[in-house]
This record gives C-alpha cells, structure tokens and sequence, in this order.
C-alpha cells in the first residue's frame, strides 16, 4: 500500500511538472503605478499631512477607483476593444486555463460571471496607504495586449472618476439652485417688511430719529442759555419792557417750549413706544441681514459647484508607465514546482502517517 501511494504521488509530480514545462501558457505581466490627485483640495505640507499621509476623501476615491476597475462595466469596456471574452475561450490559453462554451463543469462555463472572475484573476489593483498610490498588473498571452488593456484601464479610470464627481456636483447644484429659490424668496420677503416698516412709521431708522432729536435738543439748549445771558445782561441796563427785551424773552419762551416738546419725544410718554419701534426695527433690520448673508452664501455655493461640474478636478497621475514585458511571467517554472512538491510531499507524509497508526492499531 505504502509503495502504491509513493508511485502514484510521483506519477501526479511528474504529471504537474510535465503540465508546467510544457503544456502551461506562457503569460506577461505589464505594470504601473498610479497616483490620484484632488486638484480642488488645497494641498498642505505640514507637519500633520505628513504623519497622517493621504486625506480620507483621496483613499475613499481610491477605492472607488479600484472596485470600478473590478466592476463588469469596466470588463465591458475593455471587452469591446481587446475582445477578452474571445481570448479567454480560445486556444491562446491551455486546456486547464480556458473557458469553454458547452462545458458541462461549472467552473469552466464560458458564463458571463466566469469571464469577468478571469478578467479580475488577470487583473492585479493593491493600493498602498502610506503612499496613497494604486498598483497595477495586467496578465496577457500577448506582453503588447496586456500593456495596452492597462493603459486603456486607467484611462476609463480617469474619465470615470471625473464623471462621478460631476455626477455629484450636478446633483449638489441642482439642490442649491432650489436654496438659492427659497433663500431669495426670504431675502426679498424681510426687505419688503423693511420697506413697510419704514414706510408706516415715516422713518429710516428710529436710532437715526433719536440721534437727530438728540441733537437738536443740544442745539436749542445752547441757544436757551445764550438767550438768557443775554437777556439777563441786558436786563441791568435796558428797560424790561422794551421791544428788543420783550422779542428775547418771547424767543426764551419759545426755545423752553421746544426743548419741552423734544424732550417728551425722548422719554416721558413716548419712551415706551420708541424703545417698541427700535426693537421691532432692529428685530427686522437683522432679520433683513441674516437673510442678506444666507443668499450670498448660497450664490458663492452655487459657483462653486458649477466650477466642480465644469472642470476635471480629479487626475490619474501615472507613476509608472506601463511597458511591455519582455518575459513571460506565469508560468514561474521553478516556484510552481517547488510549491507542488511540498504539497504533495506533505499529503503523502500525512496519508504515510495514517496508514501506519492504522496498521498498528490492526496489529
């Protein structure tokens, strides 16, 4: 028994070994390095940025970026140039690595979902945080195919990333043009009530009132007190009852009157109702400016997001251009082999292992 499966592991080495040497095709390997950019973030070199590495916003893009590369669109895309769906069942690759259209094993079945499982089997995407850059590999039968199906993966790659953001600013515009609306509509609104505040109360500003009064009341208690001195020097010289005399004391009068009035303006009765009309003016007043200051905001808004609709804020700087291999990479002949033997040496040690306890537990 022991000599049976010595023979018949060896026979599947030397089977696999044959397989590798001369039945397995040979594959080439192009890569490249790629690097994502956000032209519209404001790019810092300081300390933290530099501990921290790339921002939460460019990683996130970066798996994005990824996962459409792995994405049916994607091997759609690539598919109508490079005809993979036809390599793929073809006699480019060997009988263990091809597709076949009538196959009765699933896991050969030219189906849709077992070409694009080949596609991404071919297809190598690592992103490396520290750097913030993607890594790249396409495997082909053809070193020339391979470079070129990479090339054309971070070109739609670049396009489409460009293509979401788009997507997202147009979506952000069309819901501030709508802010924009309503903002308007609320700015117009608070400066109407303005206007007719004003218009009801025939002022511009009650603090304007009160500062002009106020002023004028400075004023005419000046002149009073010119008056008096005058009339009161004048009084130890001249007769009291004289036209000049009688003319200053009747403008003494009529100044006292008018600081009378002036005064009662500012306080007394109509105190309550001026403190009512600056309060509900300055209450409209800011109401006026707060929606001043949302309506701008929402303009500086919407030009920003017709900037991001517009322009490509977003590139792919490629690293690493992508060359044509000028070895083949799969199959590697001597690490393939050596992989194998351990294997197989191991299930062989195992099954060795096996037999043995159950021969003695027999004996």
């Amino acid at each position: 028994m022991k000599n049976f499966f010595r023979i018949l592991f060896t026979a599947i080495f030397l089977a696999v070994v044959g397989y590798i040497v001369y039945i397995e095709t040979e594959r080439y390997e192009s890569e490249s390095i790629i690097l994502l950019k956000d032209l519209s973030e404001k790019q810092s070199m300081d300390l933290s940025s530099a501990l921290l590495g790339p921002t939460s916003s460019t990683m996130q893009d970066s798996k994005v970026i990824e996962l459409y590369m792995r994405s049916n669109e994607m091997y759609n895309y690539i598919d109508a140039t490079f005809h993979l769906s036809e390599h793929y069942v073809s006699e480019d690759l060997d009988v263990l690595q091809r597709l076949y259209k009538d196959s009765p094993i699933q896991y050969y079945e030219a189906s849709k979902k077992n070409l694009v499982e080949k596609y991404n089997d071919d297809l190598e995407v690592l992103y490396d945080e520290p750097s913030g850059t993607l890594s790249l590999s396409f495997i082909h039968t053809d070193p020339t195919v391979a470079k070129q199906i990479l090339e054309a993966i971070i070109k739609r790659s670049d396009e489409i990333i460009n293509s979401f953001s788009r997507e997202n600013a147009e979506v952000g515009l069309e819901f501030i043009i709508k802010q924009r609306d309503e903002n308007k509509a609320l700015f117009i609104k608070a400066i109407k009530a303005l206007i007719q505040y004003q218009n009801t109360h025939g002022t511009i500003d009650p603090n304007l009132d009160v500062e002009r009064k106020s002023t004028i009341l400075a004023t005419l208690e000046t002149d009073l007190i010119k008056n008096e001195v005058d009339y009161n020097s004048k009084l130890k010289t001249w007769n009291p009852n004289g036209k000049e005399m009688r003319m200053i004391k009747e403008t003494i009068i009529n100044i006292k009157k008018s600081i009378k009035r002036v005064k009662k303006e500012l306080a007394g009765e109509s105190q309550g109702k001026l403190n009512t009309n600056v309060f509900d003016f300055e209450l409209l007043k800011s109401e006026m400016e707060f929606s001043k200051e949302v309506y701008k905001q929402t303009l500086i808004n919407q030009e920003q997001l017709k900037t991001e609709v517009r322009q490509n804020a977003k590139h792919l700087i490629v690293v690493s251009k992508p060359e044509v291999p000028e070895t083949f990479t799969y199959p590697d002949i001597i690490w393939d082999i050596f992989t194998w033997l351990i294997i197989l040496f191991s299930l062989y040690t195992i099954i060795s292992i096996v037999l043995m306890i159950i021969r003695d537990h027999q004996d």
